[in-house]
């Protein structure tokens, strides 16, 4: 859990917001969920869009 958390300046503000966890499952979600880095890829993009 220590390795993520340290990314959760990378974690959009709303999110963020939520707390640690939220942001843990956040990053943990894009990191070990997806196998395809591409799909991983498009599906960041997907979420910068939106919560920008």
């Amino acid at each position: 859990m220590n390795q993520l958390v340290a990314f959760t300046d990378r974690t959009p503000a709303l999110v963020a917001a939520a707390g640690a966890r939220a942001s843990y499952r956040f990053l943990e979600f894009f990191t070990a969920n997806i196998r395809n880095p591409n799909t991983r890829r498009a599906y960041a993009r997907a979420a910068k869009e939106f919560f920008d």
